[in-house]
């Protein structure tokens, strides 16, 4: 009778412990989302802050806010003549109006057709409204917000050739 009772008392504790460390592991997995719920703030303010640089002309610096996969499709030089060749220049405009939708969670996303699949990113649409010598333009631009790192950067969307882009109005 007396090892029965110890028996029991052992399979308490032990089944005590396993819910024990069932918790602990639940925590450890549950604790990093709850510090995510800005992600979709951070990545808002990322492009926000991309495109400001770009309403002032200072390509260099929205540069900088690249996946370096932007980074490596776009050398830094080449990024900065180009943008302020075909904006300023061509469309003979020095800023733009602008207009950013609210971030879209999504997952397992192929952002550049043939590039890794990221397992999460926020895409948001971005309208660039130039008064230019050819007449008011609005452009359209899908952007996806990622971590690299811990660091929230800014890709542009390449879908595969062929396939249209769909944009659906927010009206």
């Amino acid at each position: 009778m007396l090892r029965r009772r110890q028996r029991n008392e052992m399979f308490k504790k032990v089944g005590f412990i396993i819910i024990v460390l069932l918790l602990l592991w639940l925590i450890v997995r549950t604790v990093p989302h709850l510090f995510r719920a800005s992600a979709p703030d951070e990545a808002a303010a990322v492009v926000a802050e991309f495109y400001r640089y770009e309403q002032t002309g200072d390509f260099g610096s929205s540069w900088e806010l690249f996946h370096p996969l932007m980074k490596e499709r776009f050398p830094k030089s080449t990024y900065v003549q180009s943008k302020a060749h075909i904006f300023m220049q061509h469309f003979g405009v020095e800023t733009f109006g602008l207009e950013i939708e609210r971030p879209e969670r999504e997952f397992d996303v192929n952002i550049i057709d043939g590039m890794q699949v990221f397992s999460e990113a926020y895409k948001m649409n971005v309208t660039m409204k130039y008064k230019s010598t050819f007449g008011v333009i609005d452009m359209v631009q899908t952007c996806y917000v990622v971590q690299d790192g811990k660091e929230w950067v800014l890709l542009w969307y390449y879908p595969s050739s062929g396939e249209p882009q769909q944009h659906e109005s927010s009206e």
